[in-house]
């Protein structure tokens, strides 16, 4: 699946990837530094009524957020993670199976440790102002 979108129309586009993927909880992104991934996590917390803001956890690795219905998002950011022993020690193994909505950033860092139901997703910088976003479904 691709959704094509302007990243004015953020909000539009995060509507559409949660409409279409409601019944998994661990989302996995990458993408090129600037490509988007942060801005769209925000976009989907907001979605997800996150009533806090939502900034990169790249020096916490891990946020938690709560939403207004009191459910817990984690949102986690791989890039300074080296390997899947050092993201299991940060206790990113244990939000990805939780049963809590996960964001992930830069799951390319410790591949190994997503659970088989992860939905990876690949943003492509079209323009200055222009994504898509590549969605690869769980076999």
């Amino acid at each position: 699946m691709e959704i094509f979108f302007d990243l004015n129309s953020m909000g539009k586009a995060a509507s559409e990837f949660l409409k279409s993927l409601n019944d998994y909880k661990v989302f996995a992104f990458s993408g090129e530094l600037g490509a988007g991934k942060t801005t769209f996590i925000s976009a989907l917390c907001k979605e997800l009524r996150v009533a806090e803001t939502v900034t990169s956890p790249t020096y916490s690795i891990i946020q938690e957020y709560k939403t207004i219905d009191g459910n817990i998002i984690y949102h986690i950011d791989l890039y300074r993670i080296k390997s899947s022993h050092e993201a299991i020690e940060a206790g990113i193994e244990d939000c990805l199976n939780s049963n809590e909505i996960c964001f992930v950033e830069w799951p390319e860092r410790a591949s190994e440790i997503f659970p088989n139901e992860t939905v990876f997703s690949n943003f492509e910088i079209i323009s200055d102002t222009e994504r898509k976003l590549v969605i690869q479904l769980p076999a």
